[in-house]
């Protein structure tokens, strides 16, 4: 048995609860097993580490990531290495995430389960990670990585998407990717911005082939997350009892209360739109690539306002691809600016464990609950933008272990 005792600590443990003066926590092994204000108690043999007034919350959790897309021509990456290689990338991803202060993130399609497995049994440094491997797309959908000048079939291989069209087709792939141990299925349900061959305000699939996939997964019990832009696609998988869209810059009111009325959860993920618009043509990323960042960019945080006025679910992801894996901490900022400090934060860690069904392990500090805190210098609360910094991340406590510890 291992016991740590943070003290002297400005917890914020994210229940609802106000953020309190000399806070303390008390872990055993991976578990947190008390916490309170005021004077801590005395545990014989208990590591104790001195917050400093510092902010104690817990880690946070990334919704919408993709280890697999580490390039930032993603069009060709499929392209430029070995198998081998694009496993190794990947698992670089998913380490620096875990620098950054996330100690669980959603793989929103590329990994397999191998990674949630090799992570459980520690033989790779990452967070928690749930996945949807390959996601579902139709012919010249937004995960085809074809070029329209192209004349050759889909490619496959490491982290490629399942192509499928038709009802029989889409049940077939939901159903192999389901086999292989995927916690989630991942379908593209609207155009997006790296793909070449189509336009980010589209709807693909149908709705009986909709329908389809949210069959198969509700039938082991899985959930269908989307990727949706659209207005239009946006009611065809609510409709069609997708669980989580994800993205929805273009979202309208009409649309927002059909969703809340359907249950779903929305994922904005404004980070890869402000990164690559800023950032993209020094980065070399493709012409088309940046036009459309640029252009769903404009309804981001707009979207944001109209689905926190229409009482919507809101998660929180980054969607980082290339070289913004390193930056997926802008996400609580950017948020911030319409939700607001506290409420980008709750949207990052307890509000995203309930999005994946945790909400009993991990999200916020209390007792019985897994021991993945983060200490972070900077008072995010009142900049948010302190998160942008790694350095100002004194403590990363993993599954009870001190991950990181500068203090």
């Amino acid at each position: 048995m291992t016991m740590k005792l943070f003290t002297n600590a400005f917890l914020f443990d994210c229940t609802g609860a106000d953020p309190v003066e000399k806070g303390w926590v008390l872990t055993e092994d991976d578990v947190i097993r008390e916490t309170g204000d005021g004077k801590p108690p005395s545990p014989p043999d208990a590591e104790i580490l001195d917050c400093r007034g510092l902010t104690l919350l817990p880690g946070l959790i990334d919704a919408h990531i993709h280890v697999s897309l580490y390039d930032n021509d993603l069009g060709n990456q499929h392209r430029a290495y070995y198998p081998a290689m694009h496993y190794v990338k990947a698992m670089a991803v998913l380490k620096d995430t875990l620098d950054q202060g996330f100690t669980t993130v959603r793989d929103a399609g590329g990994a397999d389960a191998g990674f949630r497995v090799a992570v459980e049994q520690g033989l790779i440094t990452g967070p928690s990670i749930t996945v949807c491997g390959s996601s579902l797309c139709i012919t010249g959908g937004h995960a085809d990585c074809r070029y329209s000048t192209e004349q050759r079939p889909p490619v496959f291989g490491p982290f490629t998407s399942s192509i499928a069209d038709g009802v029989p087709e889409v049940q077939k792939a939901a159903r192999e990717q389901l086999r292989q141990g995927v916690d989630y299925i991942k379908v593209m349900a609207g155009g997006g911005c790296a793909s070449q061959a189509d336009e980010p305000d589209t709807v693909q699939y149908t709705p009986a082939e909709m329908e389809a996939i949210v069959y198969e997964a509700s039938a082991v019990g899985k959930k269908v997350l989307a990727h949706c832009y659209s207005n239009n696609s946006m009611r065809l998988c609510a409709n069609a009892g997708v669980y989580s869209i994800e993205h929805g810059n273009y979202l309208d009111s009409a649309t927002a209360k059909l969703i809340k009325d359907k249950g779903c959860w929305l994922v904005p993920t404004l980070s890869t739109y402000f990164f690559m618009s800023d950032n993209g043509e020094k980065l070399g990323i493709p012409g088309y690539f940046l036009r459309k960042m640029k252009q769903v960019r404009e309804h981001a945080l707009e979207a944001v306002k109209i689905a926190m006025n229409a009482g919507l679910n809101i998660g929180s992801g980054s969607d980082m691809v290339g070289d913004g894996q390193a930056h997926k901490n802008m996400e609580i900022e950017l948020k911030s600016r319409v939700m607001g400090a506290r409420k980008a934060i709750l949207s990052a860690t307890r509000e995203n464990s309930r999005l994946i069904f945790q909400e009993d392990k991990i999200g916020t500090i209390e007792a019985g609950k897994r021991a993945d805190m983060i200490l972070v210098d900077g008072k995010p609360l009142e900049k948010p933008e302190a998160f942008k910094n790694r350095d100002n991340i004194k403590v990363i406590l993993l599954r009870g272990n001190l991950y990181k510890n500068i203090l």
